[in-house]
C-alpha cells in the first residue's frame, strides 16, 4: 500500500481515520516505520503480523478518533505506536448573513474553521462585512443545490425567516454533514419539522437537526449567541456528536 496516495485519497474523499506509525519495537518481526491506516469503522490497511497486535492497534486507534485526539502509546511490551488523528479541513457554511452571522463567522474563523456565507441579499452577503471569508450572495435554494458537503462539513442555518428554513433544509437534508443546526422559536422551528416531515423527510433524519441550536448559555445578545454556536461546533468537532448529544440532554433540552 501506498500510504502517502491512500491519505490524501482519504483527506480528498473528507474521510476522519489515524494513521499508526511504530515509533519504538524491540521486535524483529513489527520494524520501526511500519504504518497501519485505521478507518472510522475499524476496518484496518495494511497491519502488523500478529493478529492479536492488530487488535490492540485497532482499539487504541479507534479510541483516537472518537476522541479526536492523536496520541502514543504501548500497545504490547517494547512496541509503542503513535496514533495520528487525520480529518479535512472542518468547513462552515453559514445561511443567513444577519447580525448574529458576524460574529458567528469571526469565532468560527478563530477557532480554526473555514467559513463561507450565504445569502440572497448581497447588501449582506458581502467580503469587507465577512473578513477571511468567503461570501455567497445567491438564492439559497440555487446556491445549495451545487454546493458540495461532506463530513466536515457544518451548517448554521440562521435566516430571517422559516420560509428560507425549508429552502435551506430542503436542499441540505439529502446531503452528508457532521453538524446542521438550525435557529429560532419553539413555533418556527416546529412549523419548519413539521412542513418537511409533511414532505417526505424522515423523522429520524429531522431529529439530527441541532435544535435548539447552540449550548445553552444563557445566551441573549448576538455575540453570546455566536459563542453558544460555536462552542456547539468545537464540541461536536472535538468529542463528536454523542457527546453534544449528551451535554443537550444533562440540560433537559428535548429535539
Amino acid at each position: 500500500m501506498d500510504v502517502i496516495t491512500r491519505v490524501n485519497e482519504l483527506l480528498e474523499n473528507e474521510k476522519t481515520f489515524c494513521l499508526a506509525t511504530v515509533i519504538a519495537s524491540d521486535s524483529a518481526e513489527i520494524l520501526v516505520g511500519s504504518k497501519v491506516v485505521v478507518l472510522g469503522d475499524g476496518s484496518l490497511e495494511g497491519g502488523v503480523k500478529s493478529p492479536s497486535l492488530n487488535v490492540a492497534l485497532r482499539d487504541q486507534a479507534l479510541s483516537a478518533i472518537n476522541n479526536r485526539k492523536s496520541c502514543s502509546a504501548e500497545i504490547k511490551a517494547g512496541v509503542r505506536v503513535f496514533f495520528n488523528v487525520l480529518c479535512s479541513e472542518a468547513r462552515l457554511l453559514i445561511c443567513g448573513a444577519g447580525h448574529i452571522a458576524i460574529p458567528l463567522a469571526r469565532f468560527a474563523n478563530d477557532v480554526g474553521f473555514s467559513v463561507t456565507v450565504l445569502d440572497d441579499r448581497s447588501d449582506f452577503a458581502y467580503p469587507s462585512r465577512f473578513p477571511d471569508c468567503t461570501t455567497v450572495a445567491e438564492n439559497f435554494t440555487i446556491a445549495l443545490r451545487d454546493m458540495a458537503l461532506g463530513p466536515s462539513s457544518y451548517v448554521v442555518i440562521i435566516t430571517r425567516g422559516h420560509e428560507h428554513d425549508v429552502d435551506c433544509l430542503m436542499e441540505i437534508l439529502p446531503k452528508e454533514a457532521a453538524y446542521v443546526g438550525l435557529i429560532g422559536s419553539r413555533r418556527r422551528v416546529g412549523f419548519v419539522l413539521q412542513w418537511l416531515e409533511e414532505k417526505g423527510f424522515s423523522k429520524k433524519l429531522l431529529k439530527s437537526v441541532y435544535t435548539p441550536i447552540g449550548i445553552p448559555v444563557g445566551a441573549e445578545s448576538p455575540q453570546e449567541i455566536a459563542l453558544s454556536i460555536v462552542s456547539e461546533l468545537v464540541c461536536v468537532r472535538r468529542k463528536g456528536n454523542a457527546q453534544a448529544r449528551a451535554l443537550r440532554a444533562a440540560v433537559g433540552i428535548e429535539l
